[in-house]
């Protein structure tokens, strides 16, 4: 099957096998950014089923884009705690990719500091008593892309196998692309053309920061389910510039790859789904076609079983990335490579005070899951 096979990047690095573990958000780091021992426990338990990458949970990059309590990448200081990080990930075989980040208006006030928040354009996020954010200076902007370039400079010190952005889910870079976050009228907005700019560069500041040996990816939403949002056709002609870098790998952000459902900004996961565009042919299947084997493609979103992940190969992926399934399951990779997908946990135990200890998930990464009803099924 061609998820058991390896795969070579453009770098030239080689992951063993197609399975990856998605970036999972675990808001579980120490309040100064370094990564805590119950985080590197969860690693280092998923990652031993032998995946062939592991993809971290979102570094920041500036302290002003914290939207949760995870791990910085945005100064020397983080540089040991990000070695701690890579040798976890990297403990049985795995290629270690750290994911970076910033929250722009979603970041969190409690973190940051009130009056803090910047993002593109100050026009406020969806969510649930969203405050407005102030629009950056030209000079703000410039700085973050040289954040990112930061960050993956740190990355490659701490002995990472490459860097992933995240410029899907409504953070920062994916609002500069948004018409619905980006109202600017400078060489950051205004037109499809100009809103690209900012992922761009970003994508160019990490490609050079890590150099042409280490890994460079970029994870996209491909299109905006609600109304006003960008569409497929615009994230399509993104993934085409994206791919001119010399991109490793392009990630396909969906909540659930065979439904094409991308994850809205107002993060209610039992509620009914709104969705403005329902794509005539996978997402996964647009983007791989218009990357054309320039930079591998990898897709997320219900991989459940190696049928799953074969499926979202037929559609076009190179690559599966597996989120959920991994955090119910610390066992599934192994589970599935022996063919005992029966015996895979199929949710976090009834009671919550049991989860931490058989799951090894961190006690505040169990309270950040159990906030999301519906995300995570429960036994």
């Amino acid at each position: 099957m061609v998820a058991w096979s390896s795969l070579r990047f453009n770098s030239g690095r080689e992951i063993a096998n197609r399975f990856v573990i998605a970036p999972l958000t675990t808001d579980a780091s120490h309040e100064d950014g370094t990564v805590a021992e119950e985080e590197l426990e969860f690693v280092r338990r998923r990652a031993a089923g032998g995946f062939g990458a592991v993809i971290s949970s979102a570094a920041y990059v500036e302290d002003d884009g914290r939207s949760w309590q995870g791990i910085g990448a945005a100064h020397e200081g983080h540089l040991s705690s990000l070695q701690r990080l890579a040798e976890a990930m990297r403990a049985a075989g795995s290629l270690a990719i750290l994911q970076i980040y910033d929250g722009g208006r979603i970041s969190k006030p409690e973190l940051i500091g009130e009056n803090r928040m910047r993002a593109p354009s100050a026009v406020a996020s969806l969510r649930p008593g969203a405050r407005t954010p102030r629009a950056m200076t030209a000079d703000e902007v410039e700085h973050l892309i040289a954040s990112f370039r930061k960050a993956a400079s740190l990355a490659r010190k701490a002995g990472f196998d490459g860097v992933e952005i995240h410029g899907a889910n409504h953070y920062a870079v994916h609002q500069f692309f948004s018409p619905r976050a980006n109202h600017r009228t400078d060489k950051w907005g205004g037109t499809l053309s100009k809103r690209m700019n900012f992922p761009l560069a970003v994508a160019q500041a990490v490609r050079d920061a890590v150099g042409p040996e280490l890994i460079a990816g970029y994870r996209v939403t491909p299109f905006e389910a609600e109304a006003d949002g960008y569409k497929l056709d615009d994230a399509r002609l993104l993934c085409d510039e994206l791919a001119k870098l010399n991109l490793d790998y392009i990630s396909v952000s969906l909540d659930d790859y065979r439904k094409s459902r991308p994850a809205g900004e107002t993060r209610v996961y039992n509620g009914p789904v709104e969705q403005t565009e329902v794509p005539a042919e996978s997402p996964i299947t647009e983007i791989a076609r218009v990357i054309a084997g320039r930079s591998a493609v990898m897709a997320s979103g219900g991989i459940k079983t190696c049928a799953d992940a074969e499926g979202a190969i037929a559609l076009g992926a190179d690559l599966v990335a597996v989120g959920r399934a991994v955090v119910v399951d610390p066992e599934w990779l192994a589970k599935v490579r022996s063919r005992d997908e029966a015996s895979i946990l199929a949710g976090l135990p009834r009671d919550e005070r049991e989860i931490a200890g058989t799951s090894s998930i961190p006690p505040r990464m169990v309270e950040y899951l159990l906030s999301r009803p519906g995300w995570i099924p429960r036994l």
